[in-house]
C-alpha cells in the first residue's frame, strides 16, 4: 500500500468518491465539461472485467490476463451494446472489486489515465477509492453522498424501473454501502481533505454549483479553464 501513497500525478486531476447513486458520475461529467477535462468513470473499468469475466466462464485465472483498452470509452456505441449497467454486471463487479489482483491490475489504468489524459489538460476521475489510493494527491478532492432512501428512489427512476422494485433497490444499495466502506482492500472513506457535498436536498446543477465555487476557492492550476 505504501508504493500506491508514493504516486504523482503530473497532470491535474479532480478526484471525486462516493456512495452509490450519489450523483458522483454526473458531477464528474459536468466538472469536466466545464473545464474541458478529460472524464474517466473508474467504476465502468470494474464492469467491463465483470463483463469479460462472463465472457470468460467466471474464470478468474483468465481473468487476470485481461487487457483494458481505454479508447474504449470513447467508443459510446460499443459501451451501450456491452449493457454495463445491467444488474447481473453491476453484482458482479461489485463482488471482483474486492479481489486484490483486479484492483491492483486498474490501479495502472486510471493513473496512466491521470497522467496522460488524452486532450492534455487535465482529468476528473471518480469512483470509491480515487481520493485515497488511485489519486492520493489530486489538488482537488470532492466526497459525495446522499441519504440512502433518496438514492434508492433516484436509482430507480435512472433505470425506469416499477415502483414495487424500490424495496428491492434500497436493500442493495444498503448492502453495497456496507460492502464499499468494511472492505479490507481500498475501503471508501472519505479524506480528511476531501470537500463534502451532500447531495439530498439539492438539484445536479446546485451541486456543480458547490463544486465549481470550491474550485474557485482553491485557486490551483483551474483558474483559466471556469
Amino acid at each position: 500500500m505504501q508504493a500506491l501513497v508514493m504516486f504523482q500525478n503530473k497532470k491535474p486531476v479532480i478526484a471525486i468518491d462516493g456512495t452509490a447513486g450519489s450523483g458522483k458520475g454526473t458531477l464528474a461529467k459536468k466538472i469536466a465539461n466545464v473545464l474541458n477535462f478529460d472524464h474517466l468513470d473508474s467504476g465502468l473499468l470494474y464492469r467491463i472485467l465483470a463483463y469479460e469475466f462472463l465472457k470468460l466462464n467466471r474464470n478468474l485465472k483468465m481473468l487476470s490476463d485481461v487487457n483494458i483498452d481505454l479508447n474504449i470509452f470513447l467508443d459510446k456505441k460499443k459501451i451501450k451494446i456491452m449493457n454495463l449497467r445491467s444488474e447481473k454486471i453491476t453484482k458482479i463487479s461489485s463482488e471482483i472489486a474486492k479481489l486484490k489482483f483486479v484492483r491492483q491490475k486498474l490501479v495502472s489504468l486510471q493513473r496512466k489515465f491521470a497522467n496522460f489524459p488524452p486532450n492534455g489538460i487535465g482529468s476528473v476521475i471518480d469512483g470509491r477509492d480515487i481520493t485515497s489510493v488511485i489519486i492520493p494527491n489530486a489538488e482537488i478532492k470532492f466526497y459525495i453522498d446522499a441519504d440512502v432512501k433518496i438514492r434508492a428512489e433516484r436509482r430507480l427512476t435512472q433505470l425506469d424501473l416499477p415502483i414495487d422494485s424500490y424495496n428491492k433497490i434500497l436493500k442493495e444499495l444498503i448492502q453495497r454501502d456496507f460492502q464499499d466502506k468494511r472492505r479490507k482492500i481500498s475501503p471508501l472513506i472519505q479524506t480528511t481533505d476531501s470537500h463534502f457535498i451532500n447531495t439530498s436536498k439539492i438539484s445536479e446543477s446546485e451541486v456543480l454549483i458547490k463544486a465549481i465555487d470550491h474550485i474557485k476557492r482553491k485557486q490551483i492550476l483551474f483558474s483559466d479553464c471556469i
